[in-house]
Formats: C-alpha cells, structure tokens, sequence
C-alpha cells in the first residue's frame, strides 16, 4: 500500500527508515547533520535526490525524495 506525502514535506529514506518531515530551503548537509545519528548515517553515504546523485550543497524542496544510501563494501584488499 502506497502513503501520500503531504505536499510540504520531503521524504527521506535510509535503509529501512523512512521519514516525511518539514526540509525545504535546507541544504543535503544539514539534513544529514540533523538525521545522522537518529538514522545511523554514516558521513561517505551516497546521496540521491529524485533519483540523481547529489553533493551537499544541494538544497531540498517540499515535494522531493532524499535517499541516503550505504555505501557498498569491498572485499578483500587490493595489493
């Protein structure tokens, strides 16, 4: 079953959290500033707004999908 966002709000996902909270006019960095212990963030996370890659100046909008997504591990070590 799908949940409507409420149009002021954005969505921000990680892993299996999720939250529609008050960020418009915020900056990606600020937005993990304040989530990142409350979610767990770790700071080399991959940012996607809407689906696209992102840097930390980026400012969010009501309306928008924030995904900070763990970055993948790497096996082994390279010699």
């Amino acid at each position: 079953m799908q949940t409507i966002q409420p149009a002021e709000t954005t969505k921000v996902l990680y892993g299996v959290n999720e939250l529609d909270l008050e960020l418009a006019g915020k900056t990606v960095s600020e937005v993990w500033k304040a989530l990142e212990q409350v979610f767990n963030i770790p700071r080399d996370a991959a940012i996607t707004l809407n689906g696209a890659r992102v840097d930390d100046d980026t400012v969010v909008r009501a309306g928008d999908e924030l995904e900070f997504q763990k970055a993948a591990g790497v096996k082994g070590r390279e010699a």
